[in-house]
């Protein structure tokens, strides 16, 4: 079949791109940490969600697969893989695989939000609109089409956004790992990303999901 993808398709692979970014950050922590005994649980892993070809084109990986169902697969691929390798960490070392990961992710959200406003040709001085704004180029928050983050509230020095349903929950679920883990370590991402955009942008996550609430709320806001 031949293909023609948009913006809107590079845009969300970008995305996806930056979840397999995180992965490698989160299972490079691990390897420093666990060594040889971290590369035996990779490996089983790897077995049952098999890394993608680094190398591939998204139209080499899309193949014959209608564009939005192929994109929405490698979605759950990527997050199951990620969720799977945290629970296999998490149950074997406790505490302090998730002290880990929440520290990893950060540090990589840090990396991303830096690099967002340089793609921008920013200087770093960013307001919680703007680093909003940029996260959505970076955080995969589902398809287009599902309802994933929805502004309450934009102002230049407070920006906030709810979500009513959490499109992650099914795959991390399915990957047999804990909720509030993953919860924390995407909210840790956030974080970092706002942080990486501007030093004065600190992130709140106000209600999750995870935690019994009906909704998410988060913001990000100058301090």
């Amino acid at each position: 079949m031949s293909l023609v993808l948009g913006p809107v398709h590079h845009w969300m692979y970008k995305k996806i791109k930056t979840t397999e970014a995180r992965e490698a950050f989160i299972v490079d922590t691990f390897k420093n940490e666990y060594g040889k005994d971290a590369d035996e649980i990779l490996d089983a892993i790897y077995e049952k969600h098999p890394l993608p070809d680094k190398d591939a084109s998204l139209e080499e990986l899309l193949g014959n697969v209608p564009i939005h169902q192929g994109i929405q697969n490698l979605i759950i691929k990527v997050e199951t893989r990620e969720a799977a390798i945290i629970a296999a960490f998490c149950e074997k070392y406790g505490d302090r695989a998730e002290e880990l990961v929440v520290t990893a992710a950060h540090d990589h959200g840090v990396e991303c939000g830096k690099r967002a406003v340089e793609e921008r040709g920013g200087s770093g001085d960013c307001t919680a609109s703007k680093a909003f704004e940029l996260i959505q180029s970076y955080l995969c928050d589902g398809m287009p089409c599902d309802r994933g983050a929805e502004v309450q509230s934009e102002e230049d020095d407070r920006t906030t956004w709810d979500h009513t349903e959490c499109v992650h929950e099914q795959y991390w679920k399915d990957a047999g790992v804990s909720f509030e883990t993953m919860c924390a370590m995407l909210s840790s991402w956030i974080a970092g990303f706002g942080e990486g955009a501007s030093p004065k942008i600190k992130y709140t996550r106000e209600k999750a999901i995870a935690f019994g609430d009906s909704a998410c709320l988060s913001a990000f806001e100058i301090t």
